[in-house]
């Protein structure tokens, strides 16, 4: 009988390889996965066509876990993974198959990524709106993605602050003070540490360039102007 499965041998250096023989002869090395994939057992039939399709699923096998390393770091969007297995010669077919089963297995999802990037902006490294918008759409998240998530952290943040002003109201303190966490109290945050550089400078110049930075950082405009008034406040002074 010709084209036959006659032994499968785990690999002794490598646990989660087998090797397929095929007519007494050394055929291929796969993984695990994909002998189970692909239901291998001696005795079975392994005419050309079979054993090209054994190479290829070994191939993107190899490419997902190559994924998967990438994403061992930290989320990555979609958009990310693409470019990063395009940047290793990988074949569009292939990247497709394999970004395929990453949604599937749940290690890419964009949705799941914009929440993790905007949480970890707001605790680690604080930002406006417009600045994570534009960081979320030039990670390759879809803009109907970036709408949703931003609509749901403003709503977050405009909760944050009316729980803070009911808090303020029950206990009877001052509640001039923007909450920690908020957009505008990250932004008023930034700006105090900021403003240290900028002791020496005329009052105007270092409103331009504390604008200038705050801008960058995403802000808003009305954002900017109530942090440069809450410091310029005799309370600040």
């Amino acid at each position: 009988m010709q084209s036959t499965i006659t032994a499968l041998q785990a690999d002794p250096m490598d646990p989660d390889k087998v090797h397929v023989f095929i007519d007494g002869k050394h055929a291929v090395a796969v993984s695990l996965n994909v002998a189970a994939q692909e239901r291998l057992t001696v005795g079975q039939e392994c005419p050309p066509e079979r054993l090209e399709r054994l190479y290829q699923a070994q191939e993107l096998d190899e490419i997902y876990h190559k994924a998967l390393a990438f994403l061992s770091y930290r989320p990555r969007s979609a958009r990310e993974v693409e470019m990063r297995l395009r940047k290793k010669g990988y074949q569009p077919g292939q990247i497709a198959g394999v970004l395929e089963k990453l949604r599937t297995d749940k290690y890419v999802d964009d949705l799941e990524f914009a929440r993790f990037w905007i949480g970890n902006r707001m605790a680690f490294s604080p930002r406006g709106p417009r600045l994570l918008r534009s960081e979320l759409r030039q990670k390759g998240v879809p803009q109907e993605i970036v709408d949703e998530v931003m609509q749901q952290h403003e709503a977050e943040q405009k909760e944050l602050a009316q729980e803070a002003e009911e808090a303020v109201v029950e206990s009877g303190e001052d509640g001039d003070e923007p909450v920690a966490g908020t957009d505008l109290g990250n932004a008023l945050a930034l700006a105090r540490k900021r403003m240290r550089q900028y002791n020496s400078l005329e009052p105007q110049a270092a409103k331009r360039r504390l604008s200038g930075f705050l801008m960058r950082r995403g802000y808003s405009y009305s954002t900017i102007d109530v942090v440069w008034r809450r410091l310029s406040s005799s309370e600040e002074e």
